[in-house]
């Protein structure tokens, strides 16, 4: 991306950006899975080189969580893994979207899934909680063909035509995609309707948050959707997918995430937030090379507290 902004101007690279996303959906769609993963797999190779910000960055962050433990070779191994499997992911994330049931469930096992059959018949909704772990996207899609309905609420992208290839990727028969500007008094009404909430929790953005444990470092991590759950008295459930043997994914489902309520609710707020970060943190450290450590994860760094000598 660094060379793509010395050689083109700025609306260039946003219409080739846009270009390669439009393409990347209609090819996703229209290859045979086999093909597709080997192609998309090759193309995450390639810019693990093309992309030194995103491959310095991702060596950054494993040097940081697994710096102690692995050797330099292993953690540019696992960089350049990671690249290749955002790429096959990337590819079922369209294609599968687009395919019949049969060969739909042949690319996934699961979890026992009767904690969501119970959640489901309270019929007063769920938050469901997951992170940018192997094919994440797929996610609701599953738990919709599964009789699950849900609604994901994103921000827009401020390149249009990625913001309708993600639109498209993220909605589908049982799925509502709603912008996080639009009314959320819209995402209350979904939920008390008995749909499920999908959020993801795991980057560093520009968003109500907390900072709590994250693979053993202070991280700031987003907690509108937890904090909504709490307020409704909703369930929190983590639910994240990794690839596994044979090309199938595979959907982890934990139980309920309990939480009390006391007379300090940032606490409680807190509390299950730290839960939720070691349940998605110890998926991450079993699938390392599926996570997106691209991202600037510990980017804002928490308060210094004041100290008064006495």
């Amino acid at each position: 991306m660094g060379l793509l902004k010395k050689i083109f101007p700025r609306k260039f690279r946003h219409f080739l950006l846009g270009l390669l996303a439009k393409s990347g959906f209609a090819t996703g769609k229209m290859l045979p899975r086999s093909i597709g993963l080997a192609l998309f797999s090759a193309a995450g190779a390639v810019c693990y080189y093309l992309l030194p910000k995103d491959r310095k960055q991702t060596i950054r962050n494993l040097k940081i969580v697994f710096g102690e433990e692995w050797s330099d070779k292993k953690i540019r191994a696992t960089a350049k893994a990671v690249f290749v499997s955002l790429g096959k992911n990337l590819f079922d994330a369209v294609h599968l979207k687009t395919v019949r049931a049969k060969k739909f469930y042949q690319a996934f096992t699961h979890d026992d899934l009767s904690c969501i059959a119970e959640v489901k018949k309270e019929g007063k909704g769920a938050v469901f909680i997951t992170a940018h772990l192997g094919c994440f996207e797929m996610l609701l899609h599953y738990f919709a063909r599964s009789g699950f309905d849900g609604v994901i609420v994103g921000r827009a992208f401020k390149n249009t035509a990625i913001d309708e290839v993600v639109r498209k990727m993220r909605s589908g028969p049982g799925i509502e995609y709603i912008d996080r500007s639009e009314d959320p008094r819209k995402i209350v009404r979904r939920l008390r309707e008995g749909k499920m909430m999908g959020a993801l929790i795991d980057q560093d953005t520009n968003v109500e948050g907390v900072f709590a444990d994250f693979l053993g470092y202070p991280a700031f991590t987003p907690s509108s959707a937890v904090r909504f759950a709490m307020k409704f008295g909703m369930p929190v459930i983590v639910s994240v997918t990794a690839r596994t043997e044979g090309g199938k994914h595979h959907v982890f489902v934990s139980d309920r995430v309990t939480y009390v309520k006391t007379d300090d609710f940032e606490a409680d707020l807190l509390s299950v937030i730290q839960k939720i970060n070691g349940i998605i943190g110890g998926y991450i450290r079993k699938y390392p090379e599926q996570w997106v450590w691209m991202h600037d994860r510990w980017k804002t760094k928490p308060p210094v507290k004041d100290t008064v000598d006495k």
